[in-house]
């Protein structure tokens, strides 16, 4: 592979978060790249060991478990949407398949609690 091609797609994908685009094809990023489907086809298969729309959909799943620890609230659609899904459905069936659960059972990464500091000892410094 050409290491320019390299380069371009991972500054389109992960530096622009193009995954974050709902109808983003492997044919509209290499139109973007100047190049062909082909070769951004082998490109992903040979970089991260999948097909384009499975390492999209794992971005985009990576990037829903980090919006759902930080808006707990946020409601499935709204997460679907901001995460680059066109449905919740969707969206709902692709987040079961990457962590074997859906998204509304998805319990956000443990906060850290700290106990109550010793007598005379600030939180800083315990």
């Amino acid at each position: 592979m050409p290491r320019r091609l390299d380069t371009d797609f991972e500054q389109l994908i992960f530096e622009h978060r193009a995954y974050l685009e709902p109808h983003l094809t492997v044919t509209e990023v290499a139109r973007r790249l100047h190049s062909n489907k082909t070769y951004v086809s082998r490109l992903v298969n040979e970089s991260y060991g999948m097909s384009f729309p499975d390492l999209i959909n794992s971005l985009r799943i990576r990037y829903a478990r980090e919006y759902l620890a930080a808006h707990p609230g946020a409601r499935q659609h709204e997460v679907a949407a901001r995460c680059g899904f066109s449905s919740a459905a969707f969206f709902n069936q692709v987040f079961k398949h990457h962590t074997g659960h859906t998204p509304s059972r998805h319990s956000p990464a443990p906060t850290l609690r700290h106990s109550p500091a010793p007598t005379g000892e600030s939180p800083e410094t315990v």
